[in-house]
């Protein structure tokens, strides 16, 4: 590490206390002494790449990507530079501008699974039709990583692709099948593509990993319904309900079902407990009411609100 104004050792020191500070998430003082360090030594490969990684976590990407683009000009090909390049053009907008470090980055270490999945999601982010290839190669590379394929099939779900969505989440399951959330996002999956048997299967093991999970059980509620499976219907979301008991939308379904099964005294307290929680579910709740071949027919407005509580 270059110094012109302080003995060597002294700018080593200065360079431990930064990145003391910025592991213990003392993000201002880290970027004050990181700023001591830039006015002693502002040709420092090290020292720039720690300003870079500190703007960065501050939330200023274009500031990091200034420093670590000098940083690479003096230390070139430095992989864990070229992956804080990436992230910085990526925050700062320009994700274009993030493919060629990761492919230097993957070409310097074809192993590196950090960089294999940034590029992918920077592909997908970009709509670049080589991610099929970049995802094929991940997979050959990294089968087991199972906390990344739960990142892209969350990455697929978003961009609305569920048939890549659900590769990813198999994958994640497969590599870690006690990892709940990579079977829920599989059953979400699943039901985007109309295979609610299978749905319901996923979303069973991710009740049974996790059963404090309520968005699961709300899913698998959903998907007993789809299949006409009322009573299995009503109990996942009573179980949504037990999980999270503010969960509207679980009390009006669990009223339907039980509407539907014929016990219009129960599904009336589920109707009841869905307005206490969020008033503005009267309305789908009247609806059901007086759609289903069960439902009740109210004549006055004004009655059928006073006996739901409203």
């Amino acid at each position: 590490m270059g110094d012109r104004a302080k003995p060597d050792h002294d700018v080593q020191r200065d360079f431990r206390e930064a990145l003391a500070r910025l592991n213990a998430g003392d993000l201002d003082g880290a970027g004050k002494a990181c700023e001591a360090l830039r006015r002693i030594a502002p040709d420092d490969a090290a020292v720039l790449q720690l300003h870079a990684t500190v703007a960065l976590r501050a939330g200023k990407p274009a500031d990091a990507l200034g420093s670590i683009r000098r940083s690479l000009v003096l230390r070139p090909g430095h992989v864990p530079s070229l992956l804080i390049a990436a992230r910085a053009a990526r925050g700062a907008g320009v994700a274009q501008q993030a493919l060629a470090p990761l492919r230097e980055a993957l070409a310097r270490a074809p192993d590196h699974a950090e960089a294999a999945f940034l590029l992918c999601q920077t592909l997908l982010d970009l709509g670049d039709p080589s991610l099929d290839r970049a995802v094929e190669q991940a997979a050959a590379r990294h089968p087991d990583n199972a906390p990344a394929w739960q990142q892209m099939g969350l990455a697929f779900q978003r961009a609305q692709r569920p048939e890549a969505a659900l590769a990813a989440f198999t994958r994640a399951s497969e590599a870690d099948p006690m990892l709940a959330d990579a079977h829920f996002g599989r059953g979400l999956a699943l039901r985007d593509v109309g295979r609610m048997e299978d749905a319901r299967l996923a979303l069973q093991r991710a009740t049974e990993l996790e059963p404090a999970a309520a968005g699961a059980w709300f899913a698998l509620g959903l998907t007993c319904q789809d299949l006409l499976d009322e009573a299995a219907a009503a109990s996942a979301f009573q179980a949504a309900l037990d999980a999270r008991p503010g969960l509207a939308e679980a009390a009006v379904n669990l009223g339907i079902c039980l509407q539907r099964l014929g016990d219009m005294d129960a599904a009336i307290e589920a109707f009841r407990r869905a307005i206490r929680i969020r008033p503005d579910t009267l309305g789908r709740i009247a609806q059901a009411v007086t759609a289903a071949r069960t439902g009740m027919l109210w004549l006055d407005p004004a009655a059928f609100r006073r006996a739901l509580g409203a």
